[in-house]
């Protein structure tokens, strides 16, 4: 079994193939099916973005790795870390536990899950982890910007509904569209007045870290034609939910809150 049969030696993702020798297995020897675990993950598992995370190399040093504050790498948001190279793969997620965790915006579910992927998938520490077909649930306030356009924290999939403080209801495709980063754009003549605080309840994308090595070495042998392999088994780790703490649109440029501004009479 190729560990890069799951890869497909995808640039970033070219991983060590198992090691194979001409011993043959003893008589009565147990050996473990690697094939098994990638079969659950398939039949059970649930699209993902795996990416390579990394630390920043916009550090002043390399020993004392004190971090530039104004940092233009995109992905980094100041916090030290950059996302590369996702790949598209399957896993297998389970023991989901669930804490609320209050915040200014509103409040999020800081869950925590176990998750299994297919081998030749090597994840480490603070690894981000993004399903592809599911969404979670937010709210926030934001105030209307002077412009069509108001962002918000995290990037919306889709927006259920926005009440102003006026209790006046809008809805997606009626009164605004999303744009390409994933905030709202506004139709023309529609939406509150410049200033107004309003409500969103909206859908953002699942977005998990690797928090926790639960079965990360995990070696073996399998038997083969003429001889045995030794192989690495599938990994299992901890993800827990990431929260962003600054966003970056498609050019990489920072998405900063709405800047409202009265205007002079």
């Amino acid at each position: 079994m190729s560990h890069n049969s799951n890869t497909n030696k995808r640039t970033a993702w070219n991983v060590k193939e198992p090691k194979k020798t001409n011993r043959s297995p003893d008589s009565g020897q147990v050996l473990t099916n690697p094939e098994a675990y990638d079969t659950l993950i398939k039949n059970h598992g649930v699209r993902v973005k795996v990416y390579r995370t990394m630390h920043c190399p916009n550090v002043k040093s390399v020993d004392g790795a004190e971090h530039e504050i104004d940092c233009d790498i995109p992905g980094c948001n100041g916090s030290g870390w950059v996302d590369v190279a996702p790949i598209e793969t399957l896993a297998f997620i389970q023991n989901q536990s669930l804490e609320k965790m209050p915040f200014v915006e509103g409040q999020v579910d800081g869950n925590t899950v176990a998750a299994t992927f297919l081998t030749g998938i090597e994840l480490q520490y603070f690894t981000l982890v993004e399903l592809i077909d599911f969404t979670d649930i937010f709210f926030q306030r934001v105030s209307r910007s002077n412009t069509n356009t108001d962002n918000l924290r995290y990037a919306a999939k889709r927006v259920n509904v926005i009440m102003d403080k006026n209790s006046k209801l809008y809805y997606q495709c009626i009164d605004f569209e999303l744009d390409p980063n994933g905030n709202i754009k506004w139709k023309n003549g529609k939406g509150p007045m410049p200033g107004t605080i309003y409500s969103v309840h909206y859908e953002s994308a699942v977005r998990f870290r690797a928090t926790q090595a639960m079965h990360a070495n995990r070696f073996g042998q399998k038997k083969v034609s003429g001889g045995v392999e030794y192989h690495k088994f599938p990994e299992q780790w901890a993800l827990t939910k990431e929260f962003l703490v600054k966003r970056r649109d498609q050019d990489g440029n920072e998405i900063k809150p709405n800047d409202y501004e009265a205007s002079e009479d």
